[in-house]
Order: structure tokens, then C-alpha cells, then sequence
């Protein structure tokens, strides 16, 4: 849940949405009658209803922005936020008048045929929730004048929508061919109409040709308006291609969807001015959201790892620098945790950024054998606890949308302790340490996938280099510090194999040598996605179960979208982690796991469960919420 504050005050949204997907969607859909304000010039006529939110009255839209237009009138009050147009706060147009065929009437029409998709009061025995009388009260008005309305149609058109309401987006197919049903009812009508019409009037010069991804759009000059939140130069490096310069409108919107993500914006009002020499021209107005410098968001989590914990983030902006962004999380659980992230976005130039944070948790360490304490009781596991404290500057060398690549430097503090015991002698897959370590790191990170959680499509990989000097160590702190190195790949590629089905390929190989560096030794275990260091995780096995210097891991798994937001998903693990460079030598090196998982993706978070079987054993999973 997230919060803005606006002069010390909780800023609640307009709405459940901004509807800027809807917007751009328009814009796509009317681009090629972008340069037509008057909608009386259109290739068809035009007009829509809005309403005046301040004052209730009526608002006639017939000039200005096409999009703009048809995105104020449909604003469904709590579903997409009003608009702003000419200095009125516009809301959906059926607020006052849901069917305006008198308007359309008195601008000279001969045939309206009209289509209502209303479907009418409830009846005595349909009334018997609360949220069926309050439907009720707010329709009584809005169906008294759509009567008056239906008058000045010549054909009404009544698709049977009967068991669907304003907000069923998902059942898009069904009502089209209700709507299609509905119209062969009255095909000869229509058909008679067609005959009296005169020939269709060709397309206006000045329309457009469909812009494809084979045929971009070329943009001249980019107009942005004074703002707050961001500059001209980081605004146009969100666009994946150069702009100004030619661009296609798929590409075009996926710079705004990456601009609208910024999360600084209500939405981004934007239009294309073309003149007579086919000129194109962009003009950006943001919209930004209340209190949009300051924000709170909370979040509650829970898995095996980390058990149940609550997340306070505060977010603030433009601290210090310009286009800058300063997030801390404060966690709260079985463990204190936080996180603090601050990051100057230059634009094309090279950004910089600064990240500290401190992550507790615990471990279960196996015991070379069994120890008797006393009376019927023994052990054969301590419980550890990890402390991993880090510092990092950084600078991006190059960005975008999908990538960062640059340099870093990072201190780290890494402890591990058990008060169960002393003089105590664990397994080899584990190391006692209390030490402090400084690293030098490039890094190259890749995100394209569509989707966080059940990704249908898309890649997200990883690429360190590292140089690792240990400063004091208690595990060797009589051997000489020499530097080490550690080089790691992560990958993981989502492909739809069907319009339900994806394969998910995933591949992690690391290399750690010279002196040991137990902060940057791998582990593996559990399905852990809040990870730190080299921890990676694999399903069959406990959190941080088994660990080596050298690890190299696959898996192959098919995520099926069941219905809705629902996904069973089938997986395939083999790691090989070992502390000699030795790839398969060890048998007992090689660990291999099955599993299987049913999720759900909701607005508060994924929820999974899953269950995995390895030559080692097997676990149980759950994890509820998005992960931090």
C-alpha cells in the first residue's frame, strides 16, 4: 500500500486507476487524425460528454485532443481518474447524460441509430444485497433520462448484457458478440440505412497513414512542460529509441509506460501537433501526483526464511540533486532489517548512487555427527545466526530501460555466531567467520521481462566481476590477506510456448578464487527470492543447505496459466557446488530436485505454495506478499 503527502497529509488517489494505459491506447488508435482538432472535421464526425466534476454540469467535447477527449468521457468514477482539459476536472460523461443522441441530433444528422447497453432497474426480488440497492438508488436518474434520450434514435440497438457489469474487462469477447447478436437482429434495418447513405466521403488530406513498426512515426521536436519531477534529457533517455528521430508507436508507448513507472506522475498528458508539411511535433504536460516528493508505503510478507514481516519504506525525491530518488525500508519481523537506496538519474550521462544495508538472519548448521547433551536429548544442528552488513557507491556508465551497466565499491561486515555452543566443529559446508571485506565490482544487469511475478516473457540476467581484498578476517586472520576474485552469471529467460503456457530456462555459475572470501562463497537452498551475496535459491532443499566456492546450476520449468490470475508451475533443478574447481568429480557435490507450485497473482502480492523433492530431502514452501 502506498501513500503520498501532500503539506504533511495522507494524498488518497482519484481513483483505482490513472488510466494511462488507456490514454496511450487511444492516442495509438487516433494517431493518424492526430492533426484534426475540430471533430466536426473527422472522417467521421465526432462528439462525447463529459462531466464538469466541480460543478456536475455538462461539458460538450468537440475540439482539442481526440485521446484526451475520448479518455475524459469514459472516466468511470472510482475505476479510471478524471481529467484535466481546459482548466475542468472532467469525469465519464453518463454521470449527467449516458446516451446524448438529442446532442448528436442537433447537429444536423438524419439517421441516429442508437446502441444502450444499460440494463435496467433491478426487480422487487433481485433486491436483496446492499450493494443491488445502492446500484439501484444511483440508477434511477440515469435511466430516466436515457428514456427521454431513446426519442431521437430512428434503430435502438439492445445487446443482452444481462449477468455483466461496468467493470467486467475480462468477458471482452463475450459482450463483443452479444453486441454482433444484437445487431443481426436488426440487420435488414441496418442494411436499408446503408443503401440511403450516400458513398463514404474519402479520408481528409490531412489524415495520416497507420503508423506499423514497419512504418514509424518521425518525431521533430520534443516540447516538454516546466516541471518538478524531470528534466528534458531524462525524459527522452526513457524512450528506447532516439528522440527526437524516428520511432514506432508500440516503442513510443513503451517509453511512456517507463516514464509513467517513475511512479511521479498522476499520468502524462501528451499530444502531436503535425502542420501542413507533415512536421510532427510532441507536447508533454506530467501530471504529477499529490505529494508525489514524499511518499509511504507499507507491505507485509511472509516465507520460510524470513517468517512474517511488516516493510515501512519512505521514498523522497529531488533530495539533494535534481532527478534524484532516496528510498529506506525499515523491516520488522523475526529479524530487524533495512535497506537504503539513493540514486541520481543524469539522463544519458552517467548516473550515480549510494546503497547500505544490513540484512539478520538465521541458519541451521549441520554438526559433523550427533552430540549428546545430556539425559535422552542430543543435536546434530546449531542455529546460527548471519549478520551482513554492506556499503556501496556506485555509478551507471550507461542505461535504459532494460539495462545498467557500470562500477562499484562496497565494505562489507560479515558475522556468523551460535550461543548453543563453543569449541564447536560444523560440517564443511558451512564457515565461521566474523569479518570485514572491501570490494571493487563491475556489473552488468539486464531486465526485460514483462511481468515480475509469473513472467510470461522476457529475460532478466546479470553479469559481476569482483575484486575482493579481506581488511580483518577471524577466520584467516593468520594467513596473508591476498586479494581474491569472484565471477558471477545469473540468467533466467521466460518464452510463451502457448497463449497459457511459458518455459522458464534458468542458469547461475559462479567462480570464487584466491584467498577465500566467506561473504562471497555460494549457498543454495529453499526458493528464496530476497537474496543477498551469492545466496541462490533451490527448491528441495533448506535455506543455505549446502555451500562451495565454485557452484554451477540449471533448471528448466513450465508455468501454466491455469484461469485468471492462477499458475501451476512444474520445475527441474541440478546444481553442482563444490570448493574445488573440479567440475562432477564429486558425486556428492551434485545435487539435483523436482518441484511443484501453485501460485495466484493478486493486488497485494503473489501468494505460492510449493513443494520440492531432492536426493537430499525434501520442503515445503509458502510465501504470502511481495518479496523484500
Amino acid at each position: 500500500m502506498s501513500l503520498s503527502f501532500k503539506d504533511y497529509k495522507i494524498a488518497l488517489p482519484q481513483a483505482f486507476s490513472n488510466g494511462q494505459n488507456a490514454f496511450d491506447f487511444m492516442s495509438e488508435l487516433t494517431d493518424r487524425v492526430s492533426g484534426i482538432e475540430e471533430f466536426s472535421q473527422l472522417p467521421v464526425p465526432f462528439l462525447c460528454i463529459g462531466t464538469d466534476v466541480s460543478t456536475g454540469q455538462q461539458v460538450m467535447l468537440e475540439r482539442g485532443c481526440l485521446a484526451c477527449c475520448m479518455r475524459a468521457s469514459g472516466s468511470l468514477p472510482g475505476v479510471l481518474a478524471p481529467v484535466e482539459l481546459n482548466g475542468q476536472l472532467i469525469t465519464d460523461g453518463g454521470v449527467v447524460n449516458n446516451f446524448p443522441a438529442k446532442e448528436v441530433r442537433e447537429k444536423g444528422m438524419d439517421i441516429i441509430i442508437g446502441v444502450t447497453v444499460e440494463a435496467g432497474l433491478y426487480k422487487k426480488e433481485e433486491l436483496q444485497s446492499i450493494q443491488k440497492i445502492i446500484e439501484q438508488v444511483g440508477s434511477y436518474q440515469m435511466e430516466a433520462r436515457s428514456r427521454e434520450q431513446l426519442q431521437y434514435c430512428d434503430l435502438v440497438i439492445r445487446p443482452d448484457i444481462s449477468g455483466y457489469g461496468v467493470t467486467s474487462f475480462d468477458a471482452t469477447d463475450s459482450l463483443l458478440l452479444r453486441g454482433e447478436q444484437a445487431a443481426r437482429k436488426v440487420w435488414d434495418q441496418l442494411i436499408d440505412i446503408a443503401r440511403r447513405q450516400q458513398a463514404a466521403a474519402a479520408l481528409p488530406a490531412r489524415a495520416l497513414p497507420l503508423h506499423t513498426d514497419d512504418c514509424p512515426m518521425h518525431i521533430n521536436a520534443v516540447y516538454l512542460e516546466p516541471n518538478k519531477a524531470i528534466t528534458t534529457r531524462a525524459l527522452l533517455k526513457k524512450f528506447p529509441d532516439q528522440v527526437p528521430g524516428e520511432i514506432s508507436f508500440s516503442r513510443f508507448r513503451d517509453g511512456i509506460a517507463a516514464l509513467y513507472a517513475t511512479d511521479n506522475f498522476q499520468y502524462l498528458d501528451y499530444r502531436f501537433k503535425i502542420d501542413s508539411n507533415g512536421i510532427r511535433e510532441l507536447y508533454i504536460r506530467p501530471r504529477l501526483k499529490p505529494g508525489y516528493e514524499r511518499s509511504l508505503r507499507l507491505g507485509l510478507h511472509f516465507d520460510n526464511v524470513y517468517k512474517s514481516s511488516l516493510l515501512l519504506n519512505g521514498t523522497f525525491r529531488n533530495v539533494l540533486f535534481r532527478n534524484s530518488i532516496a528510498s529506506l525500508d525499515c523491516i520488522i519481523g523475526d529479524k530487524l532489517r533495512y535497506n537504503f537506496n539513493y540514486f541520481v538519474d543524469r539522463g544519458r550521462k552517467p548516473g550515480f548512487g549510494f546503497n547500505s544495508r544490513l540484512n539478520l538472519t538465521n541458519l541451521f548448521i549441520d554438526l559433523p555427527v550427533r552430540v549428546d547433551i545430556g539425559g535422552a536429548f542430543s543435536v546434530q544442528k546449531l542455529l546460527f545466526n548471519l549478520t551482513d552488513f554492506t556499503q556501496e557507491l556506485y555509478v551507471n556508465l550507461a542505461a535504459s530501460n532494460h539495462f545498467a551497466t557500470g562500477l562499484a565499491a562496497e565494505v562489507k561486515h560479515f558475522k556468523t555466531a551460535t550461543s548453543q555452543a563453543v569449541d564447536y566443529l560444523t560440517s564443511e559446508d558451512y564457515i565461521d567467520e566474523k569479518g570485514w571485506y572491501s570490494a571493487g565490482k563491475a556489473f552488468f544487469n539486464w531486465d526485460s521481462r514483462d511481468r515480475l511475478f509469473f513472467t510470461r516473457s522476457g529475460m532478466l540476467a546479470g553479469i559481476d566481476l569482483r575484486f575482493i581484498l579481506p581488511i580483518s578476517s577471524k577466520k584467516y586472520e593468520e594467513t596473508e590477506r591476498k586479494p581474491g576474485w569472484n565471477f558471477d552469471l545469473r540468467a533466467k529467460y521466460a518464452l510463451p510456448v502457448s497463449a497459457r503456457l511459458t518455459a522458464i530456462v534458468s542458469l547461475n555459475a559462479g567462480i570464487t578464487q584466491g584467498t577465500p572470501a566467506p561473504p562471497y562463497r555460494y549457498f543454495i537452498g529453499s526458493n528464496n527470492l530476497n537474496l543477498i551475496n551469492n545466496f541462490r535459491p533451490f527448491i528441495g532443499l533448506p535455506f543455505a543447505k549446502i555451500s562451495g566456492n565454485h557452484l554451477l546450476q540449471g533448471s528448466i520449468a513450465g508455468q501454466y496459466n491455469l484461469f485468471k490470475n492462477h499458475y501451476l508451475t512444474l520445475s527441474g533443478h541440478l546444481a553442482w557446488i563444490d570448493d574445488r574447481l573440479q567440475p562432477f568429480s564429486d558425486k556428492k557435490r551434485l545435487f539435483r530436485s523436482a518441484g511443484i507450485a501453485y501460485g495466484l497473482d493478486t493486488p497485494l502480492g503473489p501468494v505460492e505454495m510449493c513443494y520440492g523433492m531432492s536426493n537430499r530431502g525434501s520442503e515445503l514452501y509458502v510465501n504470502l506478499g511481495y518479496w523484500f
